[in-house]
């Protein structure tokens, strides 16, 4: 099981050459080293149009000749990434002995205004790895490999083999009667959390670790496994007398130097697979072992790890000469920048020791809430609430300041009891890290977004969805014979072109019709699927659309205003044919089937996980003992459903990220028509089922970019209405009938509208659904509603009212704020309302106001 990486020289025959060093664990939960070989390190130059290859070699090997020395070079023939052809276009594969050669290469050819292709210049390894079809992160088989033991002081098991013998395993179910099913999925990755405890000389003030007249007096340390919320070991190291605790490991360390010095020893003991942490404001922690002790762990540098051995030496030379180069030098220290969404950024440091993928649980904490679900700040405490778990331990600082001076200056039992307590503040709050990261799946999610697109953990966690998009691309681009570039485009022209269509809400309290919203499927990528938005199938002129359609292609026209001027161009449509469909489609249809499948299996596996919660509730409310077997499999079942629903979201991410990195500028597979010409047919779609619907009747209360909210036709309400004037019918009955009624009218209409697309379209990819149908509802602004939802049954009173873009749970809302928008809401919502949004709100801040 894979879990970290790094790519370096090794001297291998009298030649140094570039391996892979993976970092997992094996079946058995013992750490292992797998050293993959016979990679070779290359980029691709473009033969221009006009220049014979040979011609064009000799002009590389002269610029070339002053820079650095190939290896050779060969004649290739290749699709390319951009532009619509359809034959295979001449490249050079120049190949280099090292990755500091291959990047000075690259630079040298591209000055020289030479296109080139499978030319990133940082992060080797996911070229590698997409390329060779290797898993950074997950189960792989290793075949014909030479084996070594003990050599690494980290790594009891060392292997080497050649790429080929490295095969990922994409079904665990094909090895199962090898291997148990339970120890494939809840695999032995070590996993270890630790706090940290500090005081400056002078109380109030936070500790720098690296100021000696600073204290770090206290770490506290639990190990898990990946799953398992229940802690392996308790570690508390101390630089004063502590009352031991029963379960816990007590170390006694005398001072920060000793302290310091055994935490190192620790770690390099255990050789911790993931270590996660909860950073805040002060970031004493990632500072730790930036200092001498970090050679008690087994690494000789802050950023390069060495192992100790004979080699040593001629692996720093390699080094300093350029023959290999750090792959991403910010992501061995620290700070590291971290995109949460596209507005905020996070800055996290850390310490990054290969084997060890640093886990900033605050990071994932922020990217798995919304901003509008998280208080300011964010605190652990808060955290815990949210997910339903137990509190931290309750200690102020200034308190725990003055029991460490205390015991620091006169210790006594009756402060090492106090300690005993600072201790379990600290070890509460290590583990509580573990508790989220268990609760929320959060290891597993980030392991199957890494698997889809061969990048690593780490990458799951520290970097943006865009590069994992451009990962996967690059891996079926491999696969199809296509090349591209990761050389960003420079000098494009700023500007906006159309967004989404929008029919203004009409705003207010809809009590008299049931409100539906008609939502398009996914509708970026079902669009790029539907029209064949790829930049392999765009055509830029009009002179190639016209050969493009004399050769019997049916094109699809785009076109939209850009900077006071109308950008053309065409998508070749595909009929439906593979063979036409281009890189894009290809990707998202097959993300698509994946997801469909898996959802599939995700409603079979809720039924049961539902069935048996009831079963247990059941039980417990009779005061009647729980099975364990019942428990078991209840457990089992839960765990199958998180880990397939963090399969699922993963190919989610995947799919809704395309259509922003096509128009994210900063992007090297950036293409504006690409971008554009997909706004723009979701616009003409909208209008065109606005268009369909409205012809039969139905009413528009509000639509945007995607989705379409409609009342029926009065004609279906007629007799219920009727009844209810006669007074055959309460008012919750009514509403209850003319609900149902809406349920079956609207999913009546959502079949019309997919086989008018079907028709208009020409592919079944864009699909029309509904999902509740809101009544009452009330339209605030844009994009700023809420509602009683009713999905399968009708029911007035939920739990939880429908909101979107409402803003009461907005961070920095006070609580009273938060109160008053939720009864504004609730009365609101009442079936016995009968008074406009702007008198319901009048009402209830004066109520307010005379009860402060």
């Amino acid at each position: 099981m894979a879990t970290d990486n790094e790519g370096s020289s090794q001297k291998i025959n009298g030649k140094y050459c570039y391996v892979l060093r993976l970092y997992g664990s094996l079946i058995n939960g013992q750490k292992a080293i797998v050293t993959l070989l016979g990679i070779q390190v290359f980029f691709d130059v473009l033969v221009p149009d006009g220049e014979t290859p040979d011609e064009c070699e000799m002009k590389v090997r002269d610029i070339l000749s002053g820079e650095v020395e190939t290896q050779k070079i060969e004649h290739i023939k290749a699709f390319s990434f951009r532009g619509y052809h359809t034959e295979k276009k001449t490249y050079l594969r120049i190949y280099m002995s090292g990755t500091g050669k291959r990047k000075t290469a690259i630079k040298a050819v591209q000055d020289n205004n030479y296109e080139t292709a499978s030319d990133d210049l940082y992060s080797f390894h996911r070229k590698v790895a997409r390329e060779n079809g290797i898993q950074l992160s997950g189960w792989s088989m290793l075949g014909n490999y030479m084996y070594k033991e003990r050599i690494d002081p980290l790594c009891p098991h060392i292997f080497y083999l050649s790429k080929k013998y490295f095969q990922p395993v994409k079904d665990l179910t094909t090895i199962t009667d090898r291997f148990p099913i339970s120890a494939l999925l809840r695999d032995h990755t070590l996993m270890l959390t630790w706090d940290i405890e500090t005081q400056s000389e002078e109380l109030g003030e936070f500790a720098e670790v690296l100021d000696l007249n600073h204290n770090v007096f206290m770490i506290c340390m639990t190990l898990h496994w990946k799953d398992d919320p229940k802690p392996l070991k308790q570690i508390c190291l101390v630089d004063v007398e502590t009352e031991p605790e029963s379960g816990r490991i007590t170390i006694i360390c005398g001072n920060q130097e000793n302290l310091l010095k055994a935490f190192a020893l620790c770690w390099r003991a255990f050789a911790p697979d993931i270590q996660d942490r909860m950073t805040g404001k002060f970031e004493t922690k990632e500072e730790i072992l930036k200092w001498k002790y970090r050679g008690k762990i087994g690494a000789k540098s802050e950023n390069v790890f060495k192992r100790k051995g004979k080699n040593t030496d001629e692996e720093e030379i390699v080094w300093r000469s350029g023959e290999e180069v750090e792959e991403v030098k910010e992501y061995l220290g620290g700070p590291i920048k971290i995109k949460i969404t596209a507005e905020e950024d996070f800055y996290s440091s850390f310490l990054k020791l290969p084997g060890c993928v640093p886990i900033d649980v605050r990071v994932c904490l922020k990217k798995y809430f919304s901003k509008a679900e998280v208080e300011k700040g964010g605190s652990l405490k808060f955290f815990l609430k949210k997910c339903g778990l137990d509190a931290k331990a309750d200690m102020p600082y200034d308190e725990m300041w003055k029991i460490y001076s205390e015991a620091k200056k006169d210790p006594s039992p009756s402060t090492a009891r106090k300690m005993r307590e600072v201790a379990n503040y600290c070890i509460i709050d290590a583990l509580r890290c573990q508790e989220l990261l268990v609760k929320l799946s959060q290891i597993n999610d980030y392991r199957e977004v890494a698997s889809i697109a061969h990048v690593s953990l780490f990458d799951s966690h520290y970097r943006a969805n865009g590069m994992k998009v451009r990962n996967l691309l690059g891996a079926y681009a491999f696969k199809r014979d296509m090349l591209f570039s990761t050389k960003v485009c420079e000098n494009i022209e700023k500007g906006k072109y159309p967004g989404s269509y929008v029919f203004p809400p009409k705003k207010g309290i809809e009590t008299r019709r049931p409100v539906t919203g008609l939502d398009f499927a996914s509708l970026y990528p079902s669009l790029i699927m539907a029209y064949n938005l790829s930049p392999d199938k765009i055509i830029l002129t009009h002179g190639e659309a016209e050969i493009a359609e004399k050769n019997r292609n049916i094109l699809h026209k785009i076109e939209f205003p850009f900077n006071n001027r109308t950008i053309q161009a065409w998508s070749v449509r595909h009929d439906n044919q593979f063979e036409k469909k281009g890189l894009y489609p290809v990707v998202l249809e097959d993300l698509y089937n994946k997801r469909v499948e898996l959802k599939a299996h995700l409603t079979a596996i809720g039924k049961k996980k539902l069935q048996l919660g009831k079963i247990i509730s059941s039980a417990k409310k009779r005061g009647k003992k729980i099975p364990e077997s019942l428990n078991s499999e209840y457990s089992a079942v839960c765990f199958d459903y998180a880990l397939t629903d963090s399969k699922q979201r993963a190919l989610k991410v995947y799919m809704n990220t395309f259509y922003g990195e096509a128009g994210n500028s900063l992007s090297p597979i950036f293409l504006r028509e690409l971008a554009g010409g997909t706004t723009s047919a979701g616009k003409y779609n909208l209008s065109l089922v606005a268009e369909f619907v409205t012809k039969k009747g139905f009413g528009i209360k509000y639509g945007d970019t995607d989705s379409l909210y409609l009342t029926c036709p009065e004609k279906y309400y007629e007799k219920c209405d009727e009844a209810f004037s006669r007074k055959e019918l309460s008012k919750e009955a009514y509403w209850t009938e003319i609900v149902e009624i809406t349920m079956n009218v609207m999913k009546g209409l959502r079949d019309q509208v997919n086989a008018y697309l079907r028709i208009k379209c020409g592919t079944s990819c864009l699909k029309m659904a509904y999902e509740e149908v809101l009544f009452p509802v009330c339209f605030a602004g844009k994009k700023k509603y809420f509602s009683v939802p009713h999905e399968e049954v009708v029911n007035f009173r939920p739990d939880n009212l429908f909101m979107r873009g409402i803003d009461t749970v907005k961070q920095g809302n006070s609580e009273l704020f938060r109160f008053i928008g939720e009864k504004i809401m609730w009365e609101a919502m009442g079936i016995n309302n009968t008074h406009p949004i702007q008198k319901i709100v009048e009402d209830v801040l004066r109520d307010a106001r005379f009860r402060q």
